[in-house]
């Protein structure tokens, strides 16, 4: 029974008692350490994204997101996902942005449509509907404090392209982090 337990217990066990991360990749990831440490060059290119995405996470933490609280690899990639099988971060929905589109106030209808979709975009990362950010019909005073969180959320999807190239970077987006929640998993 006792040792039926104990090998129960190191099965559940998702960190290795080894590990010199403390469980901070495989919990945030949902993979193994072999994913990175292995002897493979699939394992090798995991291994240089996991050192630049913590390099990310820190400067990001330290930097612009520092008055609204650290990231972790956790925030982005949930731990794999429900079935911890996911090696990327859950994609937007750009179905759900476009058909956003329809969902627009009368009044605003006159906004480009590429400003529209970049809004929707936001929304829908967020889960959140126009008014969270903007006063209903006037709808570019600069007054609610999610509007301005934005600017700075802005100048951080601008620092990706630091720490990956510009094909990787530009699949970062607002629902990366968000995945429909104002605040991010920590």
């Amino acid at each position: 029974m006792i040792i039926s337990l104990v090998f129960m217990l190191v099965a559940l066990q998702t960190a290795p008692a080894n590990d010199p991360h403390a469980g901070r990749f495989t919990e945030g990831t949902g993979r193994r350490c072999a994913s990175c440490h292995d002897k493979t060059p699939h394992a090798e290119d995991m291994y240089r994204a996991a050192a630049r995405m913590e390099t990310m996470t820190t400067d990001l933490s330290k930097g612009p997101l520092k008055p609204y609280g650290s990231v972790t690899c956790f925030t982005c990639h949930r731990g794999g996902g429900p079935e911890h099988m996911m090696a990327h971060p859950a994609a937007l929905n750009r179905s759900a942005v476009r058909a956003m589109l329809n969902e627009w106030p009368a009044d605003a209808r006159a906004t480009p449509e590429p400003v529209r979709l970049t809004m929707n975009e936001y929304a829908v990362s967020l889960g959140v509907k126009c008014e969270f950010c903007h006063m209903p019909g006037n709808w570019k005073a600069d007054v609610k404090p999610p509007m301005k969180v934005t600017r700075v959320m802005e100048t951080v999807m601008k620092e990706f392209p630091k720490y990956f190239d510009f094909a990787n970077a530009s699949a970062f987006t607002c629902f990366t982090c968000h995945q429909g929640a104002v605040k991010v998993a920590r």
